[in-house]
């Protein structure tokens, strides 16, 4: 009896919370691009490049790029030129962890 009752509770609260992790995780539970720049961002407008691994909250991988105006936009990471910043990112940041 307290078994069922348990796994109806369970049931109740992933089919509320639609399957995803209560509010309040350390990552968003979304993706945050919803529109993909793909035109080249000249090197001196760019500020800072953050790059979010996909995952369960997700499944896109997400570059964003933060330009010296203050605006942050999403770059689509399947263009030629993106490829090249996220691993001249990845790059940079390893060789700073030595």
């Amino acid at each position: 009896m307290k078994t069922c009752l348990l796994l109806a509770l369970v049931a109740i609260s992933f089919t509320l919370g639609n399957g995803m992790p209560p509010i309040g995780r350390d990552y968003n539970q979304h993706c945050h691009c919803v529109k993909l720049e793909t035109r080249v961002i000249p090197p001196d407008s760019l500020r800072s490049v953050e790059i979010r691994p996909s995952g369960p909250h997700c499944q896109n991988i997400e570059v964003i790029a933060g330009l010296a105006r203050g605006e942050k936009i999403c770059l689509d990471p399947d263009t030629h030129w993106v490829k090249r910043l996220t691993r001249f990112v990845v790059e940079k940041q390893a060789k700073r962890r030595w």
